[in-house]
């Protein structure tokens, strides 16, 4: 049955260079060329939140880097949507804070006049976290847990807050915990085992009760 599952997450990713047209950075997780994320750079108060479209993503190559950074498996370039004025102001006095060379300087204008096409390597690898939402195909379920296919392997241990959606666009929310991780039949795919460890009841009721018609019908049985 079409049955999917999705979890919204923020990994962390770190800043190669920034302007205040879009940011190379590096991650852990291949990004989808043509979608939206929202960046959240790690400095100031608040924090600051940018939305970009991806327009490159490729292997990193780690030869050389620290052992830190071995994660860190690809390289991608995000270009940032239109930014409010307060936004560009609080990206500038970022940018001019972390410049390499001190005596460059930034200067807004008016709108029309942001010089969007220069860019700033950073004296330092800051670090941000990026906001990623993906959805998996289930291929199995339980009261207990579930196994759904995944483009990219999951830590086990690792807890994920999740809503999955059952025939007749039934929503199911829960906290789940990975227990398996292990190459799929399909090429570059993985099934995740996740146990069920935070349902509130009214999704467990739904899902048990999906889970019993299911078994009626397997069996034959007319069902109410």
């Amino acid at each position: 049955m079409d049955i999917v599952a999705r979890a919204a997450f923020a990994t962390e990713v770190v800043i190669h260079n920034i302007s205040i047209a879009g940011v190379s950075l590096l991650t852990g997780r291949k990004l989808e060329v043509g979608r939206q994320y929202s960046l959240r750079i790690l400095e100031g108060d608040p924090d600051m939140d940018i939305r970009g479209t991806v327009i490159w993503c490729g292997e990193n190559d780690t030869e050389g880097g620290s052992p830190e950074d071995a994660h860190l498996r690809y390289a991608a370039g995000i270009q940032f949507a239109t930014l409010q004025q307060d936004t560009v102001r609080s990206l500038v006095s970022f940018i001019e804070s972390h410049l390499i060379e001190k005596h460059t300087q930034v200067k807004v204008h008016g709108m029309s006049g942001f010089r969007c096409n220069v860019r700033f390597r950073l004296d330092r690898q800051e670090m941000a976290t990026l906001d990623i939402e993906e959805t998996y195909r289930v291929r199995k379920l339980s009261l207990g847990g579930m196994l759904f296919e995944s483009s990219h392997s999951f830590e086990p241990e690792t807890r994920l807050h999740m809503e999955m959606t059952i025939p007749g666009n039934i929503p199911v929310d829960f906290v789940g915990r990975v227990t398996t991780c292990i190459p799929s039949e399909r090429p570059a795919c993985f099934d995740t085992g996740i146990e069920f460890i935070d349902i509130p009841e009214p999704d467990r009721i739904k899902l048990k009760e999906f889970i019993r018609r299911l078994y009626l019908e397997d069996a034959g049985f007319p069902v109410q």
